[in-house]
């Protein structure tokens, strides 16, 4: 939904997804029908802040590639701009998501600055949405709807430990339950405890 609003303002758009697995084939089809959708995307996929903590501990076995340095999600944004030339980012964050999200909001309110902080230069321009504006949005827009792995929670993200994930992926994609297992090979004990006492 983001994508859709930054591409009919601006020129260039580079979208940063930030993965925990690299590669999956249900998030890889949503960049495909973006780029199909809009000419002036590009992606780029960057590690998850979360994965230098998930190696330094090896949390559900994950060792990863190659030896990650401790990034927040602010200082993978200066990354990114410094890399692109890209002056501006804009995030999809909401005071729904979270008491940390709303207090910032609220701060920038304070300031006089709603939506914007121009000292890091980032802009939040669905800040004051719910989820329901922005499913409503994207069934206006005739966007593809986002992945569901538990529909009892408002926010939706990759998370190896997630037995809504993981069992979304064994169920749906196949393929991905399996690049899941070979970052984190522990997982399957979540799933295997989770069937076993479902049975």
């Amino acid at each position: 939904m983001l994508t859709d609003m930054c591409c009919k303002v601006f020129d260039r758009v580079v979208s940063v997804y930030l993965y925990t697995v690299k590669n999956l084939a249900h998030i890889e089809a949503f960049k495909i029908v973006h780029s199909q959708r809009y000419g002036n995307i590009t992606f780029l996929d960057k590690p998850h802040f979360a994965l230098y903590g998930y190696q330094k501990s090896e949390w559900l076995g994950y060792k990863g590639h190659e030896k990650l340095k401790r990034r927040t999600l602010s200082k993978i944004a200066q990354d990114v701009k410094k890399e692109t030339g890209i002056e501006w980012a804009c995030f999809g964050f909401k005071r729904t998501d979270g008491l940390q999200r709303r207090l910032m909001m609220m701060d920038l309110e304070t300031k006089g600055t709603p939506s914007i902080n121009h000292m890091s230069k980032n802009v939040y321009p669905i800040e004051k949405w719910k989820n329901g504006h922005v499913l409503k949005y994207i069934e206006a827009m005739r966007l593809p709807r986002p992945t569901v792995y538990d529909p009892k929670h408002q926010s939706q993200g990759v998370t190896p430990g997630d037995i809504s994930f993981l069992l979304w992926c064994k169920r749906n994609c196949p393929e991905d339950y399996k690049r899941v297992l070979q970052e984190f090979p522990q997982a399957e004990v979540i799933v295997f405890e989770h069937e076993y006492e479902q049975a």
